[in-house]
């Protein structure tokens, strides 16, 4: 199929009562972007983090031990949605418990009940150093009917080697659900998201948080976003390379159409062709050794 429908969520971090209203509340969301034609709906990082705002601040500790008791829960809950709306899912990213010790995963949910997980692959200093995370050791190409696709979770799409290696595997579309919680994370993970379509002549969604909660929740208190949809900038796209966006720390959703034989038009016949025009020969290069005493 060469036409996807996303919708790219702007989750409002707001006051909540219940663990039912977070829930009714997603399906909601799910149920609006279907109501609008979306045959993908992409949800941010962290946004299972919402439910600790329903419970006393927690240690970062105490935080991954309750969020990972609600992974059969989020599981469920996203596999029953997939199927009964007929549309495939990002579910955000959720805190679960693994061998080697707690991960940040991101699922996508497909209404034939399969599921791929990607673990976040680099993560930030507060993620390694507060909330002691692992970080994941492999890219999962996914196979979908609108083609291959990766998954890059907010931090992994400031490393240009990662998407480089996902569109030489043949993705056409990066998915990017972030958590940032001030204007220069969002500003960074935006402007590295538009560069890899540039620089990879492919599709990237970016999907974020936006909103505050009470003071005193130390892992997730407020979101910074602006929820995008971003493509080359050359023929046949805008000169902005923006197919939609939100409007700024605005609950809501981005609706856009991929239309993946524009993106093969712009590799075949755009102004320039940064993916395929690459030296890698021109890229290597040996450390620089000093001799002691040397200026």
């Amino acid at each position: 199929m060469n036409v996807l429908s996303v919708a790219t969520i702007q989750y409002e971090l707001t006051f909540i009562e219940s663990e039912e209203q977070f829930w009714k509340g997603l399906t909601s969301t799910i149920s609006k972007a279907a109501e609008q034609g979306a045959e993908l709906v992409v949800f941010p990082e962290y946004m299972t983090a919402h439910l600790l705002s329903l419970k006393p601040a927690m240690s970062h500790k105490e935080a991954c031990h309750y969020l990972s008791n609600y992974t059969a829960k989020y599981m469920n809950f996203f596999l029953q949605s997939s199927r009964a709306f007929g549309i495939t899912i990002l579910g955000g990213t959720h805190i679960c418990h693994e061998e080697d010790g707690f991960v940040n995963n991101a699922y996508l949910f497909f209404p034939d009940g399969r599921v791929e997980v990607q673990t976040k692959l680099h993560l930030t200093p507060e993620e390694r150093n507060s909330w002691s995370l692992v970080a994941g050791d492999r890219l999962n190409m996914i196979e979908s009917k609108w083609g291959k696709l990766a998954i890059t979770t907010c931090y992994d799409i400031e490393f240009p080697e990662l998407a480089r290696m996902a569109a030489e595997q043949g993705a056409q579309l990066l998915l990017c659900p972030s958590y940032t919680d001030s204007a220069f994370g969002y500003y960074r993970v935006r402007h590295c998201a538009q560069a890899r379509a540039i620089e990879n002549q492919l599709f990237v969604v970016l999907s974020g948080m936006v909103g505050s909660l009470p003071e005193g929740l130390l892992q997730v208190d407020q979101g910074y976003c602006q929820a995008g949809v971003f493509s080359p900038c050359d023929y046949p796209f805008s000169e902005q390379g923006i197919l939609q966006v939100g409007v700024v720390n605005e609950s809501g959703m981005a609706l856009a159409e991929l239309d993946f034989a524009m993106l093969q038009e712009n590799r075949e016949h755009g102004v320039v062709a940064p993916f395929y025009d690459r030296r890698p020969s021109l890229y290597q290069y040996e450390p620089v050794k000093l001799l002691l005493g040397e200026c």
